[in-house]
């Protein structure tokens, strides 16, 4: 059998495709990777925001639908919450590093914490919570992949630039001429994990991507996804979530939170839920997440 791999063509969706080629190579399943231009691609100067939904997946859920490739490799954070009713995520090999970082050159002698400077990000989410966190740092629209970002850094346009520690790992990306540190803020839904879509009525090949599935990670990725599916905020939401499934104890874990504005006023809401379960408990997984989702229509619980 031959499985024809649909992924965007930036440095980073390439290493995460042929991560999952080889897992499946694994399995004698030969591959095919074909690549698709998506928006997100197309357009590099404008906010994701301003692009729409799915920016980066529709192009490839149209082949996926019109059966010109078999499946597709997301950075499953930018799959949208609400899909196509045709189409799932199958699969989510182990996640990487949940963690945003902040990076800034060595040569700049910057107090991070305290000084009046730029960092690149196009992330709304990112944009929101610093405004908490770092109240010094002033954002400025960062787009294009993870070297052309660093490169810009490099060069000096931005003070600092704010990553996923994820796709710099799975790059092999040499930070060492750069300070960097961990942000204290709670990391897009499912950010660190790799989806592989496919269509639901294929039965034969979801079941052969259910072998390269780490079920601890859907689990968590399902609970982060519905929590935000369930607020209704979107994948450029101010929203931030991160699941952990304890497997000696056998229970998930989910904290969420959201920079809510009203008016003038800016707040986080932090709230958080848990449920008794096995990593076969998807649906457990799913009330978890619409539980918690749910939470921040109501509650008035605020960490900043």
């Amino acid at each position: 059998m031959k499985l024809r791999i649909g992924t965007r063509g930036s440095t980073l969706a390439m290493v995460q495709t042929e991560y999952i080629a080889g897992l499946l190579n694994d399995l004698d399943i030969e591959t095919e990777i074909i690549i698709v231009k998506t928006t997100g691609d197309k357009d590099q100067n404008k906010k994701l925001a301003d692009l729409g939904i799915g920016v980066f997946t529709k192009e490839l859920d149209n082949k996926m639908l019109e059966n010109e490739i078999d499946i597709a490799v997301h950075s499953l954070k930018d799959v949208p919450t609400l899909w196509s009713e045709e189409l799932q995520i199958t699969a989510t090999p182990k996640r990487e590093s949940p963690d945003d970082i902040i990076i800034w050159r060595k040569d700049c002698d910057f107090d991070i914490e305290h000084d009046e400077l730029n960092v690149g990000t196009s992330s709304i989410r990112r944009t929101s919570f610093l405004q908490f966190t770092n109240p010094n740092l002033t954002p400025k629209l960062l787009r294009g992949n993870v070297a052309t970002r660093i490169n810009k850094l490099r060069n000096g346009e931005y003070d600092t630039i704010v990553m996923a520690k994820a796709g710099l790992v799975r790059q092999g990306i040499d930070l060492s001429e750069f300070n960097y540190k961990k942000l204290d803020i709670l990391p897009a839904p499912a950010q660190g994990i790799i989806g592989v879509a496919s269509r639901k009525a294929d039965t034969k090949i979801n079941q052969i991507l259910e072998k390269i599935c780490d079920k601890k990670t859907y689990i968590e990725a399902t609970a982060e996804r519905w929590a935000l599916k369930e607020y209704g905020g979107g994948c450029q939401a101010p929203f931030g979530a991160f699941a952990v499934y304890d497997t000696e104890e056998g229970i998930l874990n989910l904290r969420c939170e959201l920079v809510d504005e009203q008016g003038t006023i800016k707040r986080v809401k932090s709230n958080e839920g848990f449920v008794i379960c096995t990593t076969d408990d998807v649906e457990l997984s799913k009330e978890l997440g619409a539980r918690v989702g749910a939470s921040f229509k109501e509650i008035e619980t605020f960490t900043y």
